[in-house]
């Protein structure tokens, strides 16, 4: 599925791996986490190909490594841990308060009067999602330089699969759009024409609960560093009534093209 420019979205890349080395494993083992690394650039043209390898098993966990690539290049590797819930203490960070998703707007609405800038997903796509802070395109716009953090809400378009562990799959589908988001707001940049590039470089997960995505889920992001052109994004992920679902970190590339251009 190709998400502007001409590339395959690496957020689709990750869950169809997910997805592939799920499909190895027991049917009730579910996925713990998740590690990818983007190694080469695709194009949008071509089918890409999935090779599973079983790492290991035990009587509770599985490990698989898959490999995805495309003309016979790398674009993706990645690693999963799968294993079955075992009676244990429990604890979890407390979701913040934010305003609720039905008061918000779909940022591809948002960013309608923008053209040129990066714009996730629209009223009609896969994912609806929402920013309970403004987009950084707008953001930056109206006060230049912000804080390190950003939080979005996101939901699917269609029905919830019924299977948790493709729910996971979703879920790190969903999570590529707005990982680096937190990152571009102390340089008051947003991607798209006239302000920066990115890419992503690698993308890990752990599975906390599992989720359902076809209710609203939020992401409550911050990024502790920025250095070279290397942005952290981390983000917690929560249920709309607050359970704790998973965290995830990624690591991004980020290039101004130009200075800003604001308005």
């Amino acid at each position: 599925m190709p998400v502007q420019w001409g590339v395959p979205f690496g957020g689709l890349l990750v869950a169809q791996a997910l997805a592939a080395a799920t499909a190895t494993t027991a049917s009730d083992l579910w996925p713990r986490s998740l590690h990818a690394y983007f190694v080469g650039v695709g194009s949008d043209e071509e089918p890409v190909d999935l090779r599973v390898g079983e790492v290991a098993d035990s009587r509770a966990t599985a490990w698989r490594s898959v490999d995805v690539s495309q003309g016979g290049r790398l674009l993706l590797r990645a690693e999963a841990m799968f294993s079955r819930d075992r009676p244990g203490p429990d604890h979890a960070r407390t979701m913040p308060q934010v305003p609720a998703p039905d008061d918000l707007t779909n940022v591809g609405v948002d960013l309608a009067p923008y053209p040129g800038t990066f714009t996730p997903w629209g009223p009609d796509s896969a994912f609806d999602l929402r920013h309970v802070d403004a987009p950084p395109r707008i953001a930056a716009e109206a006060t230049g330089p912000g804080e390190a953090t950003s939080q979005v809400w996101l939901k699917a378009g269609g029905a919830d699969p019924g299977d948790p562990r493709l729910a996971a799959a979703l879920l790190a589908y969903a999570s590529d759009m707005c990982m680096l988001d937190a990152c571009l707001r102390p340089a008051g940049l947003w991607f798209g024409d006239g302000s920066a590039s990115g890419l992503t470089l690698d993308h890990s997960m752990w599975f906390h609960a599992p989720a359902r995505v076809d209710d609203w889920l939020l992401l409550d992001l911050h990024s502790p560093a920025m250095r070279g052109g290397r942005g952290l994004g981390v983000a917690d992920i929560y249920a709309r009534d607050g359970e704790l679902l998973c965290s995830v970190a990624q690591l991004g590339s980020i290039r101004p093209q130009r200075p800003a251009t604001r308005g």
